[in-house]
């Protein structure tokens, strides 16, 4: 990873944190930044070659599309010397739209954990399940989204460490004959004038709706430096309570809480992400201060899904 310049992250913090909704957004930023737009435009469509940027443009509510309704978090029991079939499995028998996470984490017994959205928690359920005895696994956890507080992916350039703010709205649904352009809308090309006034007004109703959680450059990871993220869980008799206080702590992207089953009862799940883990060790000690509680991190240990 080549390091990034001040520039660089000058840049890369604008359209994280203060992307404009305008026809010409890359000009807006490029005089707010007092760059030449086209060095500007140049520079981001390098960021995205290289894939230091992943998108730009609407952070998308599933939800309000229509045809995605539930969201499981789900972990696969399994030797370590399995973990390489397993993930595959995972991954092609999941269209990319359903599955959205696959990663190896640090739990003895629990090593594959990937997301799933679909119509409903049975169609889920149902799929697993099948997928599970194709692989050969008996023990694993399908643990369906009870009520997302937040989801809001940012990373703080200059503090090393995720940094956000934002509640999850319940959103409007989208009418059927705008479905295609809100989910195209979701990366918007890098040119002078990539919108038009209707879309810019179209943008803006969809935030209004919380149809879009928000705008932005979506960055990747670990082409920035932020080798490092952790999967926070938490046990308590009172998840509502714990996960409206963890709202105040910017550093958190995912904030979700969770049913659970058998004598798995870990309700409350958040993640942060960091360029090292003292950063994340550093933070949950703080949390659990602040909230007396306990919380347990389970690192990523591998991007299973790359």
């Amino acid at each position: 990873m080549r390091v990034l310049s001040s520039e660089d992250k000058r840049i890369l913090m604008a359209i994280q944190y203060n992307f404009p909704i305008s026809e010409t957004p890359f000009v807006d930023i490029a005089h707010d930044l007092n760059l030449d737009p086209r060095k500007l435009i140049s520079k981001l469509r390098e960021f995205k070659e290289r894939g230091i940027i992943k998108r730009i443009g609407a952070n998308l509510n599933y939800k309000a599309i229509g045809f995605i309704k539930r969201a499981c978090l789900v972990a696969f029991s399994c030797r370590m010397e399995d973990v390489p079939r397993i993930a595959k499995m995972i991954n092609e028998s999941f269209p990319e739209i359903n599955l959205k996470h696959n990663y190896l984490r640090d739990h003895e017994r629990y090593r594959v954990w990937f997301t799933l959205k679909d119509a409903s928690i049975e169609r889920i359920f149902e799929r697993v399940k099948d997928v599970a005895e194709v692989c050969g696994v008996n023990d694993y956890l399908i643990l369906p989204s009870k009520r997302v507080y937040k989801m809001s992916v940012k990373y703080d350039l200059y503090k090393g460490i995720s940094w956000s703010y934002g509640f999850e709205r319940e959103p409007s649904e989208v009418d059927s004959d705008l479905v295609d352009t809100v989910v195209k809308l979701q990366d918007i090309p890098i040119e002078e004038k990539p919108l038009d006034s209707d879309v810019v007004s179209l943008i803006r109703e969809m935030l209004k709706k919380g149809v879009f959680r928000d705008f932005y450059g979506v960055l990747s990871e670990r082409a920035i430096g932020f080798n490092e993220n952790g999967m926070n869980i938490v046990r308590t008799e009172n998840p509502e309570r714990v996960a409206r206080k963890l709202l105040k702590f910017p550093q958190i992207t995912h904030l979700v809480e969770r049913e659970c089953f058998g004598d798995w009862n870990y309700s409350i799940y958040f993640m942060v992400h960091a360029d090292d883990r003292v950063k994340i060790d550093n933070f949950r000690r703080e949390v659990e201060e602040d909230l007396k509680i306990e919380v347990e991190t389970l690192y990523s240990l591998v991007n299973l899904k790359d």
